[in-house]
């Protein structure tokens, strides 16, 4: 941000950073602790993980040694990858941060991005998941600002993608276009693929999966779906009944572009801003392809986008 005069430069630094204590201040009273990520990650197993991640946006150098690198776009991973060797089966870890992602836009810029979080390693429960939704709600309710969540459990997609036996490529296909929300792909994409017919019309009407649970439950009833279906809709209706269902939204499409979410996940938005200001979910998948099967839920905040809201309501 530019300023014009001192002391609104001034004024706004001292918000931020009694915004950030009032961050720090919530977490640590459920137990949260701080951890500091580390910047770098390597290149190759960071896309080999994400392949949906467009590469051109990433932020690449090389070291000493000339292995490509880059400024970590997403904290949870160089997280994840920095406690997993020291992890003790059986230990529960709940961790929070503030710092930075690095991401360049499509002029080529390098764009930073602060972001706040919380991760809740190793409890695979529904109240784990429950507890992260809570508390992302209850920032913003401390901050006074409206809000609309978007809820989802990725349980859905995944088995679906199973049970139609899509490959790879099939697969990141199928996301980018739920991703984008794009009807006519979508109608294209069932036209054109093998999928067996008890799954045709399940697939083509994937982006239709949204608002109560009772409307989402209405719009599959005609469908013959296997335990495993059932079992991430039943996940879904127990989530949806124990938050505040005036600030939630539930979308079966509502899909992120890390492809290491497992079951239950949120984009939290606000009205000023088109892009979510919360994300997060169980991402159990990243710790299993990083070594060890961990359970794990956490959410990103953007605390740019936070004080831009909390600046408007400063007098």
């Amino acid at each position: 941000m530019e300023f014009l005069l001192m002391t609104e430069e001034l004024r706004y630094y001292k918000l931020k950073y009694e915004m950030n204590r009032k961050l720090e201040e919530l977490v640590i009273k459920k137990g949260y602790m701080q951890i500091e990520p580390q910047f770098f990650e390597e290149y190759d197993s960071f896309i080999q993980m994400n392949k949906r991640i467009k590469k051109e946006g990433t932020v690449k150098l090389l070291d000493s040694d000339g292995r490509i690198l880059i400024l970590r776009p997403d904290i949870t991973t160089s997280i994840i990858k920095h406690i997993i060797p020291k992890w003790e089966n059986g230990s529960k870890l709940k961790l929070f941060y503030l710092s930075t992602t690095f991401s360049r836009n499509t002029q080529g810029s390098i764009e930073e991005k602060k972001q706040f979080g919380i991760e809740f390693l190793g409890e695979s429960s529904m109240d784990a998941d429950l507890e992260v939704i809570k508390i992302a709600f209850s920032i913003l309710k401390s901050f006074g600002i409206e809000f609309i969540a978007e809820i989802n459990n990725n349980k859905f997609l995944n088995t679906l993608i199973e049970e139609c036996g899509f490959d790879e490529e099939k697969s990141t296909e199928l996301k980018n276009i739920i991703y984008y929300k794009n009807f006519d792909a979508l109608n294209l994409f069932v036209n054109r693929s093998n999928i067996a017919l008890p799954y045709q019309e399940l697939v083509r009407n994937l982006l239709k999966y949204q608002g109560s649970i009772q409307k989402i439950k209405e719009n599959l009833s005609g469908f013959n779906l296997s335990l495993k279906l059932n079992e991430a809709i039943a996940e879904l209706e127990y989530v949806s009944k124990e938050i505040d269902q005036r600030y939630a939204r539930l979308d079966l499409s509502a899909i992120s572009q890390y492809d290491y979410y497992a079951g239950i996940t949120f984009r939290i938005y606000i009205q000023s801003i088109s892009t979510p200001v919360i994300s997060g979910g169980r991402y159990d998948l990243l710790t299993k392809r990083l070594g060890k099967n961990i359970p794990a839920v956490g959410f990103t905040l953007n605390s740019a986008d936070i004080l831009k809201e909390v600046l408007k309501n400063y007098e």
